[in-house]
């Protein structure tokens, strides 16, 4: 059941709102807030939970802290869940809003699969809302307006707050571990990126670990498949934790230096580990074949007879 949810989801730079005027984003949220609250009053029932925008304080904070002052991305001044009894009601909630029209769903987070590491679980979801289908609602220049939906399991939400006082302690540890050397807009931030960390699962963070580190390149990204399999191999039952994942190399410049240290190793000769370094550059600078007597020449025949050996 866990898995027959859908999983969606759009690039973080494509999840920003139309406009970086918080006063305009405060009005469309509004017209969703009324729009999508009625909606789900008259699909969801009672478990609908429609709570006001977001406050205006909390959301220009966020925005500082976690957005580092862009109005644009911020994703929940309007913002719904839902409290179901059971996993069927609350499969049959998300179906509906997947379903509803004039929506595009952008994001569906499944914590159910990947709980975050303190073992919380729900379904996270952002939406475009398309104002300009709805008639009575209609705004004259089209735009739309990214909300946010969560849906949680009732059982789940009542060992919620235990688990926000483990956040409680560590929100309030990390300014003594930071020391005083930060501003405080500095300190916050990073206080945001650890908190928002612990709240999504260990795939996710392992994943945007990996992408910052490709550089964007898929040459990487199939030498990291081949590397972790080698390692699967070598170590069997071990587990790739986030350190093992941040001690990867970054990009591919490091990532050949440190293959290059652990094939060679430290007993090699520095004058092989040149050696060998040049054919290799030759290799690669030529772009084409080369015959062993181009490289002779160019390497001298004792360090290619030490290589080819």
């Amino acid at each position: 059941m866990v898995n027959s949810i859908p999983l969606i989801k759009t690039p973080k730079d494509e999840l920003k709102q139309p406009s970086d005027n918080l006063d305009v984003t405060y009005q469309q949220a509004g017209i969703v807030q009324r729009v999508m609250g009625k909606r789900l009053k008259e699909g969801w029932g009672d478990a609908a939970v429609i709570p006001d925008l977001k406050k205006r304080t909390d959301a220009e904070k966020k925005i500082q802290d976690k957005y580092f002052g862009h109005n644009d991305e911020i994703k929940d001044v309007s913002r719904f869940s839902g409290k179901f009894p059971s996993f069927k009601p609350l499969l049959e909630g998300l179906n509906f809003v997947l379903n509803m029209k004039d929506i595009k769903v952008l994001n569906v987070k499944n914590k159910f699969r990947d709980p975050d590491v303190l073992g919380y679980a729900d379904i996270n979801i952002n939406a475009y809302a398309d104002i300009n289908i709805n008639a009575a609602y209609k705004l004259a220049d089209g735009t739309y307006h990214i909300f946010e939906l969560q849906l949680h399991l009732e059982a789940i939400i009542l060992v919620k707050e235990k688990v926000h006082d483990f956040y409680d302690i560590i929100r309030k540890s990390i300014p003594k571990i930071v020391g005083g050397d930060f501003t405080v807009d500095k300190t916050n931030q990073i206080k945001e990126y650890i908190l928002g960390c612990l709240r999504n699962s260990m795939v996710d963070s392992a994943v945007d670990i990996l992408l910052r580190k490709s550089g964007g390149v898929f040459l990487y990204t199939r030498l990291l498949e081949e590397s972790l399999a080698q390692h699967a191999k070598d170590f069997p039952g071990s587990k790739i934790d986030l350190l093992n994942v941040e001690a990867l190399p970054e990009g591919l410049r490091e990532f050949f230096r440190t293959n290059f240290d652990r094939i060679f190793g430290e007993v090699t000769s520095n004058t092989f580990r040149i050696e060998c370094f040049i054919f290799i550059s030759l290799i690669c600078a030529a772009q084409e074949p080369l015959t062993q007597t181009m490289v002779k020449q160019i390497m001298g025949e004792d360090a290619f007879r030490r290589v080819k050996g």
